[in-house]
């Protein structure tokens, strides 16, 4: 038997045991001839197999090609032949896969997306549990493997129809828009995609926050404490470079990801700290990013200044997150004491902290809300100088996730080795100042 033959007796198995239109018969062998579209595939196989019937004055088939594959030819030898048929409706998509419902769902993503500033998109499909299970059933009947799934037939027309309307194109690994329809069901929906924008940060204020604080008390529901501000400090990082973009991009809401956080009582100085902004469902994206640093700068109250660098993309913010907790930092530490520095233990330093893997416990600071931990980090170097007598600059280049300050007053014995072991002397008041910090 040669393959045509055996191919026509699996469309047969098929159109007997369910009503399938063009689409979702073609679709069981899509794989066997690309060049074809699935809805000419299953009308060829039809027609070879009325011509085979014919040959054979097979009524019967005839009759199956007439009422559960809806050809118009066979009806019409059946109705010579004094028989009455009625063309059922397909049982797999149940009439849905048609030229016109593909473009009334096309036409109402368009309407939904009027507004929205997009060059790329991609579709995705819904289908019921009993739709693919029906379809899983008819292929295991006939031992078919040839065949795609519904929704990628949904899909695949869809964009066709939808790039025909709108001139726009299907990207499938960065679209900037998202479409989902649900033919079985008439639903479409359309949302833009997040932006995503690359830079760094200073913050010159030592009473800033990297994201917002709530009330210790309220926890952000209003409070006397608080002045029923709900808050600890009343602006952050965070909404000072997020708030502005949010409006110029007039996106739904955004969020902001940081390389590290630094404490609040931190500047952030020479290179900055790197982060990304994900502004969430944007109506604008294609906004030159020299205009958006100039509009968040002039936003930002002197308190935050920011270098946009790139639109980047989800992975990014993935690869950054990990790096922080192992990347490089620099950090100037001045330190202030209550007595007299000895000058060489200070110049000790420089050689006991050299590549030194420093073990610190969860600084009694923050154990209120992060759990107990012994983490080893390294700190590479350090350059020690006495300001004067009591006060000394410390340049600290360490690992990503050393709580620096803990390294300088060893925090009650919680962090070892630290400078309070070689100095003999914790500090009574710091300043930090991050400056580098390596993505």
């Amino acid at each position: 038997m040669d393959k045509l033959s055996t191919i026509l007796d699996d469309v047969l198995l098929l159109l007997r045991s369910e009503a399938l239109c063009d689409y979702c018969l073609g679709r069981q062998f899509a794989r066997i001839h690309h060049e074809v579209s699935n809805r000419e595939k299953g009308r060829i196989l039809k027609i070879a197999l009325l011509l085979d019937a014919v040959k054979r004055r097979d009524m019967d088939t005839l009759f199956v090609l007439a009422s559960n594959g809806g050809l118009d030819e066979a009806v019409k030898y059946v109705s010579e032949a004094g028989r009455s048929v009625e063309k059922r409706v397909c049982g797999l998509c149940h009439g849905v896969l048609d030229e016109t419902v593909f473009r009334k769902a096309a036409e109402k993503a368009a309407e939904l997306l009027h507004d929205i500033e997009f060059e790329t998109f991609l579709v995705g499909a819904k289908a019921s549990g009993d739709v693919v299970n029906t379809e899983d059933r008819l292929r295991a009947l006939a031992g078919l493997t040839e065949g795609e799934n519904i929704r990628n037939e949904i899909k695949r027309e869809i964009s066709r129809v939808f790039a025909n309307i709108t001139g726009k194109k299907l990207d499938h690994s960065s679209p900037d828009v998202v479409i989902t329809v649900d033919l079985f069901r008439d639903k479409v929906e359309a949302f833009p995609n997040p932006v995503f924008i690359s830079g760094r940060y200073l913050k010159h204020s030592r009473e800033l926050p990297q994201s917002p604080w709530h009330c210790k008390k309220c926890w952000g529901r209003g409070c006397q404490e608080c002045g029923y501000t709900g808050r600890l400090y009343p602006t952050s990082v965070a909404e000072l470079v997020g708030e502005p973009a949010k409006t110029l991009y007039q996106a739904a809401d955004y969020k902001f990801h940081a390389a590290g956080r630094e404490d609040v009582d931190a500047l952030v100085e020479g290179e900055g700290r790197p982060f990304i902004l994900e502004l969430k469902r944007p109506r604008r994206r294609n906004i030159p990013l020299d205009q958006v640093q100039q509009h968040i700068n002039t936003n930002t109250q002197g308190l935050v200044t920011v270098y946009l660098e790139a639109y980047t993309t989800r992975r990014q913010v993935r690869q950054i997150k990990l790096a922080a907790s192992t990347a490089a930092k620099t950090y100037l530490l001045k330190a202030v004491y209550d007595a007299d520095l000895n000058p060489d233990k200070v110049k000790e330093l420089e050689t006991r902290f050299r590549n030194t893997v420093v073990e610190q416990l969860t600084p009694l600071r923050v154990l209120r809300r992060r759990a107990e931990k012994l983490r080893r980090k390294t700190v590479y170097s350090v350059e020690a100088e006495l300001v004067d007598s009591r006060t000394a600059l410390f340049r600290i280049n360490c690992q990503g996730g050393l709580y620096v300050k803990e390294l300088v007053t060893g925090d009650g014995g919680r962090t070892k080795p630290s400078f309070a072991d070689v100095l003999g002397l914790v500090p009574i008041a710091m300043e930090l100042t991050v400056l580098k910090v390596e993505a």
